[in-house]
């Protein structure tokens, strides 16, 4: 079975209309080269079709928000509580590069890493708009942000890093507070994030592009190359 996606697309007052044609041409060369690669496949028949609409937001990381209680209870993220300053961006990307033990939670714990990211030019509070900026100047990095809609319990993607290759790569959870307050978090298992997604009750591989859990290591390995 082949997987295939589109880049999401921004609609606005200015730009009222999506491009189906652009995405349509977009399937069609992924279908192609899912082809080309020799599979032997032929695509016969679409067994399902969906389109995700998100709200737009533009949005920013600032000071500590607790965690969500059924987040919490399923042990997957790291919340440092920043109580006293607006960088969860850099506290939770410092939680995911440099993993602690004890004290998970304190600023204290990756202070002494700080500069190890550079973070000239960016304000504080991070927009997801400056990550693009942050990854040029950090060579080594990548960075996945996800926002959790307490409304809905649902989890989409919120920035999907263009950089595939690099030698680290952080997933952040941006939680929503009140009076539009927002808050980055460090996620440690995507598979327990995303487990409501399947009823595969062990571990699952999950696509950090369209965050569909696959049950086994092949299944993802095949979908990976076409979730572009």
């Amino acid at each position: 079975m082949g997987y295939f996606s589109t880049q999401p697309e921004l609609v606005n007052s200015s730009n009222p209309e999506i491009d189906i044609n652009a995405a349509v041409a977009a399937i069609n060369n992924q279908i192609e080269h899912f082809n080309s690669r020799g599979s032997g496949y032929q695509v016969e028949r679409i067994i399902k079709f969906v389109i995700a609409i998100t709200k737009f937001r533009p949005l920013h990381g600032s000071t500590y928000i607790p965690t969500p209680p059924n987040i919490v209870k399923k042990k997957c993220t790291i919340n440092v509580k920043n109580v006293n300053d607006n960088k969860c961006f850099l506290w939770s990307s410092l939680a995911a590069l440099y993993p602690s033990k004890a004290n998970r939670n304190n600023v204290c714990t990756y202070r002494k890493y700080e500069n190890l990211l550079n973070m000239t030019g960016i304000n504080f509070q991070v927009k997801t708009r400056q990550i693009h900026q942050i990854e040029r100047q950090n060579p080594f990095l990548s960075v996945n942000v996800f926002f959790y809609d307490a409304e809905t319990g649902d989890i989409c993607v919120e920035y999907q890093s263009p950089e595939r290759q690099r030698e680290k790569h952080v997933n952040l959870l941006l939680l929503e507070g009140e009076n539009g307050k927002h808050h980055y978090v460090c996620i440690t298992n995507m598979s327990r994030l995303v487990a409501h997604r399947t009823k595969h009750h062990a571990a699952s591989h999950i696509c950090n592009n369209c965050l569909h859990p696959f049950s086994t290591q092949q299944s993802y390995d095949n979908h990976l190359p076409y979730c572009l």
